[in-house]
């Protein structure tokens, strides 16, 4: 029961509020405008549309400005990529090129040794050779001062055969 009169009573007090609320038209006064200001509106609204198409005009632009960037963009970072791939390449050519002017200077290290070797060789065979032709000298020497000595003793020896 006690249920009942709650929920009467809610019902009732709804309704009489609902009853009470009066709409808005009953409070508010009509608003009547001007000629003037009627003009006025109608010029705002004109200049209104008109930077709304320049606005558009604008955004129509920069989304086209906005578009040729990103081609840009998209041109500049393929180059990047071929400059990167220039870039490595390089980088492994000059890896190549350092290691063959370390194999280089290997090789010109043991073809100065080489030579220095051969010079000394050639230094000591030309010695060798001064001193084979100083006792070349010697020995013709010796053989022309016993050639003469012969020669003296086979004339001495015709000369005293012949006196004999």
């Amino acid at each position: 029961m006690n249920r009942l009169k709650i929920m009467c009573v809610s019902v009732l007090l709804s309704l009489g509020l609902l009853f009470s609320v009066q709409p808005v038209a009953f409070c508010s006064e009509t608003y009547q405008i001007t000629a003037d200001q009627l003009e006025t509106l109608q010029t705002n609204l004109t200049m209104l549309q008109a930077n709304n198409e320049k606005l558009k005009t604008l955004l129509t632009e920069s989304n086209q400005d906005l578009t040729t960037a990103s081609e840009q963009s998209d041109s500049l970072s393929n180059q990047i990529v071929v400059l990167d791939n220039q870039l490595t390449e390089s980088q492994n050519q000059i890896s190549a090129l350092k290691q063959q002017l370390i194999t280089l200077k290997q090789q010109t290290v043991a073809v100065q040794a080489s030579l220095q070797t051969a010079n000394e060789e050639l230094k000591s065979a030309s010695e060798s050779f001064k001193t084979y032709q100083k006792q070349q000298e010697k020995i013709k020497s010796q053989l022309k001062t016993q050639k003469s000595v012969w020669q003296v003793i086979a004339g001495l020896a015709v000369g005293y055969a012949v006196n004999k």
